[in-house]
């Protein structure tokens, strides 16, 4: 590396090597218009210095927006789920891009993030949880930000954002669960309350269930795609790569989605070319996926039937664990039925249900030894 003159101008210039990107790709540095070798030189040093310390930031006009909605989403697309990748793109478009379009990247300080979320709270009235969703975009694409030389340090790192307050999880006990099922047995979609009772199941999973992922010989079901939340897409995929799992069913359930099979090619034999083959466990007389807002109108109309407690959909997932794991069901063996990515999430989610599963196998343990 040394310093050149420009002959035309008569300024000196330099160019600098920068180590490899994240790619290992070769980075280098140029810098020109200097008046004097010497000044060059001087330049040259300090920049060295800085990339040996792993201080050296770019020198960039680089404005916000444009690194979010380039470089950071790209750098996301590879890893995201559809669904995801695309509440992140509405989120900057709708709401971060307007509040920081003229802003450079250097230039936005944790204040300024900070008055944003105020901002976003007061005036577009998002909720908690929303504006924290907002919160994880922002902080990420800081993050990335430092990585590649743009900033020294994330001023996202320190700014607040909303807390949002935790959903009280409710659930039924073994006598409820039992009764709503008694009354929904007679409803067309009981089999999606069944699943979601002996599965645990989530609504998206149930919903995007197709024929080719039972295995009717060895008695089991393959979680591998799931229903958007309007009922619009089918994705090829699952929330997490631990949601995608093998769960084996009960002998009730296999007969009952045998029945449900024998009904499913009544209705396509009936709908004729008019039905639209998507190969779905649960759908219409089409064929076409139920709409997720149908099977909630029905699941209320059936726990007023069945005088049961009223619950979340999402809920009957937390009961099959609360049951679970209150008779004693190894929570290894509760995590790999609900697909969760580690089993602190199960021991964290459920951490109500264990005194008393301790209790009980402490009892058990003891009249093993003592009688």
């Amino acid at each position: 590396m040394k310093v050149h003159k420009d002959e035309k101008k008569g300024t000196y210039w330099f160019v600098a090597s920068a180590g490899k990107d994240a790619n290992g790709k070769r980075q280098q540095i140029k810098r020109r218009g200097f008046k004097t070798e010497k000044e060059a030189m001087r330049e040259m040093r300090k920049l060295l210095q800085q990339v040996d310390d792993n201080i050296y930031i770019k020198n960039t006009k680089l404005k916000y927006v444009d690194f979010l909605k380039g470089e950071w989403l790209d750098s996301k697309a590879l890893k995201l789920r559809i669904v995801t990748l695309g509440t992140y793109k509405h989120n900057i478009t709708k709401h971060i891009a307007p509040y920081f379009k003229k802003h450079e990247i250097g230039n936005i300080t944790t204040q300024m993030i900070e008055k944003f979320y105020a901002h976003l709270s007061n005036t577009s009235r998002l909720s908690e949880r929303s504006i924290q969703d907002i919160h994880k975009i922002i902080k990420s694409s800081f993050k990335t930000a430092v990585k590649r030389k743009y900033l020294s340090f994330s001023p996202a790192e320190e700014a607040q954002a909303p807390k949002v307050p935790s959903k009280e999880m409710m659930v039924w006990d073994l006598n409820e669960t039992t009764r709503f099922l008694k009354a929904s047995e007679k409803h067309e979609l009981y089999i999606a309350f069944e699943l979601a009772l002996t599965t645990g199941m989530r609504q998206s999973e149930i919903l995007g269930l197709r024929w080719k992922d039972i295995d009717f010989d060895e008695g089991v079901l393959h979680v591998r795609q799931t229903l958007s939340h309007d009922g619009k897409k089918i994705y090829q995929d699952t929330k997490t790569k631990s949601s995608k799992r093998t769960i084996s069913l009960v002998d009730r359930t296999l007969d009952i989605l045998k029945d449900q099979r024998k009904k499913y090619k009544k209705l396509k034999l009936a709908a004729g070319s008019d039905f639209q083959d998507y190969d779905l466990v649960i759908c219409t007389k089409r064929g076409t996926p139920i709409n997720p807002r149908n099977l909630l109108r029905s699941f209320y109309s059936l726990m007023k039937k069945a005088e049961v407690p009223k619950i979340r959909f999402h809920d009957l997932r937390h009961t099959v664990a609360t049951l679970m794991l209150s008779r004693n069901i190894n929570p290894k063996v509760v995590k790999e039925i609900l697909g969760h990515s580690d089993i602190r999430v199960t021991l964290d989610t459920y951490s109500h249900v264990l005194p008393s599963v301790h209790k009980e196998t402490a009892k058990k343990f003891g009249s093993m030894l003592f009688g």
